[in-house]
């Protein structure tokens, strides 16, 4: 340190110091880099280099933990499907034994109501039968013939009260069946509002988690960064300032070297007319050369380019998408409008699902959201990107549980519907396909 501050002011060094000093606002205005400065920046950059590492494989762990996460997730929404399911056939079951109930229950009023008349008559006819027949003035035939079809009315009474016993029977046996079915509704109901539960504490802990690993690899990156730039800065003052004391040595020794130069161009100028007539000839013979070569090269693109158009005209289209492991049908529920289907916009270039109201949506194939927001009259919309050029589309969504760049598994859940229908569209190298062929292996 002793050595620079003693240069003379004419190299221009001290002025040089100066205005390094004033440009690292941290340091003292007389302080100058040093080696050992510069191996102390280094030391502090490697330092925090090192937490910056070690925040990234914190990050590492927390991916995953997270597709360990995704992965109960998929059976979460899966338990959640299947309590909706079982939850929609007990509305359904709960509603036909009611009905079967009704119309026992209507069956026994109207037999009831066609004995109601008759009651009076079976009264009488139970406590006084030869009362009531010699009761009535007549010739003795005209009473037996009344006799023969009070028996006959007798036994049709005693059939139809049969029957409306009977009836009465099934209507209550259909009235305990409901109530089994609607304690089956119950118990379904708990069972969703469970699984719905179990869900969103998940989602709810993955959103967490991933938000909390974020932060901290960003904070520790910004603490990285900043400590790299200040080792930096130093270095490239020290650099600056041996640079300047080796442009004064070179300096000197360009004026030794100018005579030399001068001697040496001389005898290079000699040299040169030479061997000018030889790098003449050479250079024909390069350019005849070159030709040949452009020509051999043109000739070979032909070929090529008609290599190409025959293989481009024998081509055969791309198949189908095909049906493998990995993928799964987003929601449960009925298809409505199928791929190419007529409507107001023209042929529909995708599955319309009809679901229950708040039903899950998962992703139909393992791979990256590559889009997740809001889009025009669309709702949200949601984009997985599921490899070999093949994209689904699902919107109509009213609530997004997946971002964009989140790798998601096959039937991890992205989402849930209001009370619209799911709009799914495959895609493959941009082109609409009928998502038939590939959500055929899903059930």
């Amino acid at each position: 340190m002793k050595r620079i501050a003693a240069l003379p002011a004419r190299s221009g060094v001290q002025p040089l110091l100066l205005a390094l000093a004033l440009a690292v606002p941290w340091a003292a205005p007389a302080q100058q880099p040093t080696p050992q400065a510069v191996q102390d920046a280094h030391r502090a950059a490697q330092a925090e280099r090192a937490a910056a590492e070690a925040a990234a494989r914190a990050a590492q762990a927390a991916a995953a933990e997270e597709h360990r996460l995704a992965e109960r997730r998929v059976e979460a929404a899966r338990r959640a499907q299947a309590a909706d399911q079982r939850k929609a056939e007990a509305e359904e079951s709960l509603a036909a034994a009611r009905a079967a109930t009704e119309e026992a229950r209507a069956q026994g009023r109207a037999r009831a109501e066609a004995l109601a008349p008759l009651l009076p008559l079976m009264l009488r006819l139970g406590l006084w039968p030869a009362e009531s027949l010699l009761a009535v003035p007549g010739p003795p035939e005209d009473r037996l013939r009344g006799l023969l079809v009070l028996q006959g009315l007798s036994r049709q009474l005693a059939t139809e009260a049969r029957a409306l016993r009977a009836a009465e029977r099934e209507a209550a046996h259909l009235a305990a069946a409901a109530a089994e079915r609607a304690a089956a509704l119950r118990e379904a109901e708990a069972q969703a509002r469970s699984a719905s539960a179990a869900l969103e504490a998940e989602l709810k802990t993955a959103r967490e988690r991933r938000a909390g690993a974020e932060d901290a690899e960003e904070a520790t990156a910004r603490r990285a960064a900043a400590a790299a730039a200040r080792a930096g800065s130093l270095e490239a003052a020290l650099t600056r300032l041996r640079q300047e004391q080796a442009r004064e040595a070179a300096e000197a020794r360009a004026r030794e070297a100018a005579e030399a130069r001068a001697l040496a161009a001389a005898e290079a100028r000699a040299r040169a007319a030479a061997e000018a007539s030889d790098r003449a000839a050479a250079r024909n013979r390069a350019e005849a050369a070159a030709r040949a070569r452009e020509t051999a090269r043109e000739a070979a693109e032909a070929r090529s380019r008609r290599a190409e158009a025959e293989m481009a005209a024998s081509r055969t289209p791309d198949p189908a998408p095909r049906a493998g492991g990995g993928r799964t049908m987003p929601v449960p529920g009925r298809v409505i409008r199928e791929f190419g289907g007529a409507g107001e916009g023209g042929p529909a270039r995708g599955l319309t699902v009809q679901a229950a109201a708040g039903a899950r949506v998962v992703s139909p194939c393992g791979g990256k959201a590559v889009f997740a927001a809001p889009f025009r009259s669309f709702g949200q919309l949601l984009i997985v990107d599921c490899g070999d050029g093949y994209h689904f589309v699902l919107a109509g969504l009213d609530r997004l549980d997946a971002s964009p760049g989140q790798r998601l598994l096959a039937g991890e859940p992205v989402g849930q519907l209001g009370d619209g229908a799911l709009y799914l569209e495959l895609r493959r190298n941009g082109q609409p396909v009928n998502p038939r062929g590939w959500l055929s292996g899903s059930g």
